[in-house]
């Protein structure tokens, strides 16, 4: 071969490689993108489906309860709440979707169940049956409807709730939580009073249980919670489901993929009545397992759980690894549960008016659940300080308690999840109930909860051969091959000024 054939050669041999090359690790990630987005989108058929149905990775639900410390001083004397924080007693949970219907192109509806069983290996030294001094909560709600009440059958009945109750009981920690404790047979006698109240007619009173009492008040439908006579503060919610969802698949794109488009057969909730309750009623978001692929630090992740009322948003903090896998780590910003008065947007949650906002850190569950009950940060991380200063025994911190989800940027998996909320009840000296006439007015704990799923060390590794590796090799060959290529262009550059240099002198 000619030494100018050799160069022109080596130069189209160079100057392909670098070209095609350079084109290929240009087009290489929409390849990649448009693999990854067929991959995802769910189907009966996808190989992603079964993942769907049942999370692959565990989820737990640890739970912090407040010992009470001080009891009588808290009732008779209206002392500072002294609280002892024990936990966590870890309950694996077991996710599962069913009943699915694939209703529109790009949609599907399911109902989802949970189920719940103690981990006592994940729970250490503390066992169910530790015995927990708490508040009696069902004592603090029958107190919140019979405030302001003072006729006799009122009365007959209070009397009759506190002989059978003390403001705060000792009970084991799985009987608050899930297994229920027995509750006293009741006794409301009203023989005597038919004269004095003529609405009771030839009613002499009621006696049993709360079931059997119902059923004597003619009630057509008892709930079934009630019909063992017991009390727990997650009773009835072992092996149940929230409701019917609808999300997007994302066969129809990637942009919304499983939003959650319908809830319990609506767009919207129904709670919130305020200023502005069309934005505290949004259902923005997905349940926080998945969101769309390819995110950026400036990507908001709204999420939406039936339990928390609303809908809440996440914004990027800090980037890290995840068992060697690059992740966005993302939390709420304050202004999500900021105090609606510094908040505005946050004015429609306040109930049942602007008078009666909590303060920062807090959510009013009365217009949700029907119930005096109030969702916070745990410790009140971020919340109300005047709260926090009425109780001892509370140290928020960033660490222990701020909610927090780290999500692999070009899947939208969440690596690791941690979802973390505190149950409260008000407490405050309701009329001239005997048992509350000296108690403080505080937003009393009673728990804390953090629910959590971590992708372990093996999926991990999955998770990098399947997104990253393939990058790595494009990159470690095409990055070879531009090299190889330029190399031949800067030889065959210098064997054309050798050639070049050569012919000169033979002129010479």
């Amino acid at each position: 071969m000619l030494p100018i054939t050799q160069v022109k050669v080596m130069t189209g041999v160079g100057a392909t490689l670098v070209l095609l090359c350079s084109i290929f690790i240009g087009v290489f990630p929409v390849i990649f993108n448009s693999i990854v987005d067929k991959m995802l989108v769910v189907r009966e058929d996808s190989d992603t489906f079964e993942a769907f149905v049942t999370p692959p990775i565990p989820i737990y639900m640890q739970f912090w309860l407040f010992n009470v410390t001080n009891p009588e001083e808290i009732r008779y004397n209206g002392a500072k709440p002294v609280l002892e924080e024990v936990g966590p007693y870890t309950y694996e949970e077991v996710r599962v979707k069913y009943a699915f219907n694939w209703t529109t192109e790009g949609s599907v509806s399911y109902l989802q169940n949970k189920s719940y069983v103690f981990s006592q290996e994940m729970s250490g030294d503390l066992r169910e049956d530790d015995l927990i001094t708490s508040i009696n909560v069902l004592m603090v709600i029958a107190s919140h409807l019979f405030q302001g009440r003072d006729d006799l059958v009122s009365e007959t009945i209070w009397t009759q709730l506190e002989s059978s109750f003390d403001l705060f009981e000792t009970h084991e920690a799985g009987e608050i939580l899930f297994y229920g404790f027995e509750l006293p047979p009741f006794n409301f006698d009203f023989s005597g009073l038919g004269n004095l109240v003529p609405e009771l007619g030839d009613t002499e009173g009621w006696s049993g249980t709360l079931a059997e009492i119902l059923a004597g008040m003619g009630a057509k439908e008892i709930p079934d919670v009630i019909l063992d006579n017991k009390l727990a503060l997650l009773l009835g919610v072992n092996n149940t489901n929230d409701k019917v969802y609808t999300v997007k698949t994302g066969a129809d794109g990637m942009d919304d993929f499983m939003n959650i488009q319908f809830w319990n057969g609506s767009s919207s909730l129904h709670y919130w009545q305020g200023n502005g309750s069309e934005y505290c009623n949004m259902i923005n978001g997905t349940d926080g397992s998945q969101y769309p692929p390819r995110l950026t630090r400036s990507s908001v992740l709204r999420i939406y759980t039936s339990e928390l009322c609303r809908s809440l948003y996440l914004t990027y903090e800090k980037d890290l690894y995840h068992h060697g896998i690059p992740v966005y780590r993302y939390i709420p910003p304050r202004e999500v549960l900021e105090d609606p008065e510094i908040n505005h947007d946050n004015l429609c949650y306040c109930y049942p008016d602007r008078d009666s906002c909590l303060g920062a850190g807090m959510l009013n569950l009365q217009p949700c659940l029907g119930l005096p009950l109030v969702l916070s940060t745990p410790h009140f991380y971020q919340g109300d300080e005047v709260e926090l200063a009425k109780l001892v025994g509370l140290n928020p911190t960033k660490e222990e308690h701020e909610t927090t989800i780290d999500v692999e940027p070009r899947t939208g998996v969440a690596m690791y999840a941690a979802k973390k909320m505190q149950l409260n009840i008000p407490l405050k000296r309701y009329g001239n109930l005997p048992s509350f006439k000296n108690v403080p007015e505080v937003i009393f704990p009673i728990l804390w909860v953090n629910e959590s799923a971590e992708v372990d060390s093996k999926m991990a590794r999955e998770v990098r051969n399947a997104v990253y590796i393939p990058f790595v090799v494009v990159d470690a060959l095409c990055g070879s091959l531009i090299a190889i290529g330029a190399l031949l262009l800067v030889v065959s550059g210098f064997r054309y000024l050798h050639i070049k240099r050569a012919a000169d002198l033979e002129k010479l």
